[in-house]
């Protein structure tokens, strides 16, 4: 099975999705201390399962970078975020600040709305 971790910390708190998952299950977990996101825990359908796989596959994170950070600006947004994920054997970790997504990382929001409806607020320039 499947696993994958995302942390996201801001001025609002911090949240720690974990999620299990293949083709056709999802269980997950999520701590938070953001107002705005409550802590949930639950399972996907099995479409919803299949659609999470889908959207993951789209956003390719075994290509993503490891680190999407300003490099020479020496200005931190006080956003970071951190994925992991283990796919068929394989970890792949990226880490980076608000303003400095990886492509692709829109439609890892997508999956994340899946579990968590207000996973918008994840991307840079949510509302």
């Amino acid at each position: 099975m499947n696993r994958l971790e995302y942390h996201f910390d801001c001025l609002d708190g911090r949240c720690l999705f974990i999620c299990k998952f293949d083709e056709g299950s999802l269980n997950y977990d999520l701590e938070s201390t953001i107002a705005e996101i409550p802590a949930s825990f639950g399972e996907l359908s099995r479409d919803d399962s299949e659609l999470f796989n889908k959207y993951i596959a789209q956003a390719n994170i075994p290509g993503w970078e490891k680190e999407y950070e300003p490099v020479l600006s020496k200005i931190e947004d006080g956003i970071k975020w951190k994925v992991k994920l283990n796919l068929d054997g394989k970890e792949y970790v990226s880490k980076g600040e608000e303003s400095y997504e990886p492509y692709g990382y829109e439609d890892f929001i997508k999956a994340m709305k899946l579990c968590v409806p207000k996973a918008g607020y994840f991307m840079a320039e949510s509302e």
